[in-house]
């Protein structure tokens, strides 16, 4: 066989993969034979600065094994601070399929490797170490994985989050709108072998939510769809916690965008920082509540009495996508959050998103429309915000500015394959066969991603293992 016919059909088993292995094989195999290997094993790139990597990994790895923890921890921060943007540029990831650069991964394989040994230091006593990790750790930042909505389609969502678990790389801080605020309190309410559990038996949840009221009350309730039925059904699949109990269980901290139905009324970010008592399955199902489908949501708290009450009655909320598809500014304050990991399922944003970071003439025209379209859709909002009709209409018209002017990129953005065929199905109760489809194609859409996910997130991730195990370390005995 050819090497163009190795290349189509290395290709080709990418496409039917139906588990990371098997893709990695054949990904490994296409990068060999397009050149991409060669490309990883060339240091050389105008991206970052190759020399001063080098010398840097080497500086690293002379002041770890000769136990010069003090002068590698000033190395430390020296060298993350320098070389960390630019090693994070999309440039470096583009080329090859299975990773980037080998001298990047080798140096962050050192800054973890120093990273971990500095914890482990023994000349320098655990409340020091962990006071100064701390400290590191919040000059450094978290990272999160924001699932936005979607309806039907954010089932995707379920197997990004299977595909992140599967590899390591599910990060701690998790938020969700509408669907993915489903997908998130279901996910935040379970610790890892009960999410083991989950996907190795997806029938453990039920699918049957979306319920029409009838057309009699429809017109009074002005929503198309049974809310009981749906909370019924979250109840099911997400347990009645509260956001504090959900974030005590998995260790998990669970956001869930609300938006508001009042004109002087803020969105909100639900957590069990914002709203411990607060049950997590009506906030979803608050998340949840596009208007036309479902009509506004009370939340639900639990009491000190253990009884569930009316949370803040005099206000109800509608769709979390509506204001806060992506609620990064929100993510920030609460959670030190400095770099976003989205998987974005929603069908009136994809089709302006499929081409934004990719090259070529085709991409670039599409990028265009697809800014054309937004760009007088927010312009057509906003006129129609300004005039403000009173009632509903004016509601509508704020709603719509708000859900045009929102940006839906993060730092790693994962999309499912769009097929215009599937969105017959985008607002209706997937079979078990469609989840199983759903949760393989969000693995493969993670796939390709997952070198990167990995070099973006692994510094940040050793800080918070090591302050939690020094903070273990240092806790009393009991």
């Amino acid at each position: 066989m050819g090497a163009k016919r190795r290349l189509y059909a290395a290709g080709e088993a990418m496409e039917r993969a139906t588990s990371f292995e098997a893709w990695l094989e054949a990904a490994t195999e296409h990068d060999a034979l397009s050149g991409a290997e060669a490309w990883r094993a060339d240091d050389a790139s105008p991206h970052y600065d190759a020399a001063g990597l080098r010398e840097s990994l080497a500086t690293l790895r002379a002041a770890r094994e000769s136990g010069e923890g003090l002068r590698l921890a000033t190395l430390l921060t020296e060298d993350l601070y320098r070389h960390l943007n630019d090693l994070s540029t999309p440039d470096l990831y583009e080329r090859a399929l299975t990773g980037t650069k080998h001298l990047v991964e080798r140096y962050l394989e050192e800054a973890e490797a120093s990273l971990r040994w500095l914890a482990a230091w023994p000349e320098l006593g655990r409340p020091q170490k962990l006071q100064r990790f701390e400290l590191a750790y919040k000059v450094f930042g978290r990272s999160a994985l924001l699932l936005s909505g979607g309806a039907t389609w954010g089932f995707h969502h379920l197997g990004v989050v299977k595909a992140l678990l599967d590899r390591g790389l599910l990060p701690h801080i998790i938020s969700g709108s509408s669907t993915g605020a489903m997908v998130a309190a279901g996910i935040c309410a379970r610790s890892d072998d009960e999410l083991r559990g989950l996907f190795a038996d997806p029938r453990q949840m039920r699918l049957d939510g979306l319920v029409p009221v009838g057309a009699s009350k429809s017109v009074k309730s002005g929503a198309w769809l049974d809310p009981e039925k749906l909370y019924e059904v979250l109840l099911h699949n997400c347990g009645g916690w509260t956001f504090a109990e959900a974030f005590a269980r998995s260790g998990r901290a669970l956001n869930i965008s609300v938006s508001p139905t009042r004109h002087r009324q803020k969105p909100r970010l639900l957590t069990h920082l914002t709203a411990p008592d607060v049950l997590i399955a009506r906030a979803a199902l608050a998340s949840s509540a596009l208007p036309g489908l479902f009509p506004p949501v009370v939340l639900h708290k639990r009491g000190h009495d253990g009884g569930v009450a009316d949370y803040v009655p005099s206000e109800r909320w509608v769709d979390g996508s509506l204001w806060g598809d992506l609620p990064k500014q929100r993510l920030s304050r609460l959670h030190n959050v400095n770099h976003f990991i989205v998987s974005q399922t929603n069908p009136l944003v994809l089709p302006l998103l499929q081409h934004g970071r990719k090259r070529g003439v085709r991409a670039t025209v599409a990028g265009l429309v697809g800014a054309t379209v937004r760009n007088q859709g927010g312009f057509a909002a906003d006129l129609a915000r300004r005039a403000r009709p009173p009632g509903p209409v004016g509601q509508v018209a704020e709603q719509a500015y708000a859900f045009v002017n929102q940006e839906f990129h993060g730092d790693i953005d994962i999309h499912p394959r769009l097929t215009w065929s599937s969105y017959k199905k985008v607002v209706s109760n997937p079979t078990y066969d469609d989840l199983s489809q759903f949760i393989l194609e969000g693995e493969r859409a993670v796939w390709p991603q997952v070198a990167k996910i990995r070099n973006q997130t692994r510094i940040g991730a050793a800080f918070r293992e090591c302050v939690a195990q020094l903070a273990t370390d240092a806790a009393p005995a009991r």
